[in-house]
């Protein structure tokens, strides 16, 4: 069960707020973020508010000036003191409310801080490897919003409805070049040798929180991080698959394709990144 604040005021899930005319509802027209809180904390808050500040910006969204300077961080303690909360996955949604068709008449914007329990305050670590698969039905298209997370996620949508049918636990989402952006709800990395590859952002992947925060890993403990395209053959020259996003830290693919993979550098990262909580 989920429990919410929206414009700084903590409410019940059932409380109607939005009409049926609010342009999220109509057109999408909005970002979210997705965070983890540990013990109180909302991990890497910073790398957050970067983002949302970029987001806001591309997409011509007004914040006022003390969700700028991180008024949200107190919005969710509230939320989770209220509720005894230790540990959740935050989701913050910000929505354009404004009157208007395609054209919005202002940019005033609505926060919906949302906390979802969990039970764990580290990262979990998959004992068993996912199994990959590739959506290819749709792509990502080469534009600004692609690296966004807006609320018009139909692809991602798409591609987990693949999954399921499919009985995969991930899929990789390819751009309009035919090469691999990113999975459904997370970055993805390879290890070739010595070397950790992860598309970089022309890509038209996400740029996530994790990602970059798993690149400073990487080269802090000596590893090689080359942010470069990957096509699908890279994938059959890989040694290790591994995933990453800001609520589920490092998670390694055991199987794409029939070809089987290991764990070792992805296990490696994984347990150095529980210690910097």
């Amino acid at each position: 069960m989920s429990f919410f604040n929206i414009n700084g005021k903590n409410c019940e899930a059932l409380t109607p707020y939005f009409p049926p005319t609010t342009r999220s509802y109509r057109y999408g027209d909005g970002f979210f973020e997705s965070m983890k809180w540990s013990n109180g904390r909302l991990l890497h808050f910073d790398h957050h508010m970067a983002r949302i500040h970029k987001s806001a910006m591309l997409l011509k969204m007004n914040l006022t000036e003390e969700v700028k300077d991180g008024i949200i961080l107190q919005w969710v303690e509230s939320v989770a003191q209220q509720h005894q909360i230790a540990n959740a996955r935050v989701r913050c949604t910000f929505l354009r409310e404004s009157e208007g068709f395609y054209t919005p008449e202002n940019s005033v914007t609505t926060i919906i801080s949302e906390l979802l329990p969990i039970e764990n305050s580290n990262y979990d670590w998959n004992e068993k490897g996912l199994t990959l698969g590739a959506y290819k039905e749709m792509s990502k298209n080469g534009n600004y919003t692609s690296m966004l997370k807006t609320t018009s996620s139909l692809i991602y949508v798409m591609a987990g409805i693949y999954a399921k049918e499919n009985n995969l636990d991930e899929c990789i989402i390819f751009n309009d070049h035919g090469r691999i952006a990113e999975c459904i709800s997370s970055n993805i990395f390879i290890v070739a040798g010595e070397f950790i590859s992860t598309p970089p952002l022309s890509e038209y992947c996400i740029d996530g929180v994790m990602r970059k925060v798993v690149i400073h890993l990487a080269e802090a403990y000596g590893y090689t991080v080359l942010e470069q395209p990957l096509s699908e053959v890279s994938l059959t020259s890989a040694d290790e698959i591994f995933i990453t996003n800001a609520s589920r830290g490092i998670r390694w693919i055991g199987e794409y394709k029939g070809k089987k993979y290991k764990n070792i550098v992805s296990g490696v990262l994984a347990d150095k990144l529980n210690p910097h909580l």
